[in-house]
């Protein structure tokens, strides 16, 4: 059954690549996001996030061709809803894959979506760790692509002021 599973979502990460990979710039938000959505759908069949849909967005966050079509950013929010599938080493993974291609990152939807799932699901002493690497790389970055890190650590600062409270 577990080899059953292994094949069916090999295929279905085939056939996301093929449908990412051949949408024209116009239409990548949308195939982005339909393709986020039955990537959402596959993951009910699980309690914890399966290796090959992980590596899957791995690639999608550090492989040129994926980062630079817009709707990356998608995959971003149902990392956020299924954070309750992820371990601690899903966590450190992404955040060498954000630290080392963040410079990379010419959408602004998704370098304010990085920073903003960073606030929001990391711990606090790893989250302020990455914001400020990627606050740094942001000096380096055009204008239109800076600030996002500083509204990361603000939404940080309110996740825990929230947390205090409730």
């Amino acid at each position: 059954m577990q080899l059953l599973f292994g094949v069916i979502m090999a295929m279905k990460i085939e056939k996301y690549i093929n449908e990412i990979s051949g949408a024209p710039e116009k239409k990548a938000e949308s195939v982005y996001q339909k393709v986020a959505d039955s990537f959402e759908d596959d993951l009910l069949d699980y309690d914890e996030f399966p290796d090959g849909y992980f590596e899957f967005v791995i690639n999608l966050l550090s492989e040129e061709s994926f980062y630079l079509k817009p709707g990356l950013w998608n995959f971003l929010m149902v990392l956020g809803t299924e954070k309750q599938k992820m371990k601690r080493f899903h966590y450190e993974s992404l955040g060498r894959i954000f630290i080392d291609h963040y410079r990379f990152y010419l959408n602004e939807d998704l370098c304010l979506a990085v920073c903003d799932f960073v606030a929001r699901n990391y711990e606090e002493v790893f989250a302020r760790f990455i914001l400020d690497k990627l606050k740094a790389i942001e000096a380096e970055k055009d204008s239109n692509l800076r600030g996002f890190a500083v509204d990361g650590i603000r939404i940080l600062e309110r996740e825990l002021e929230r947390n205090k409270s409730g």
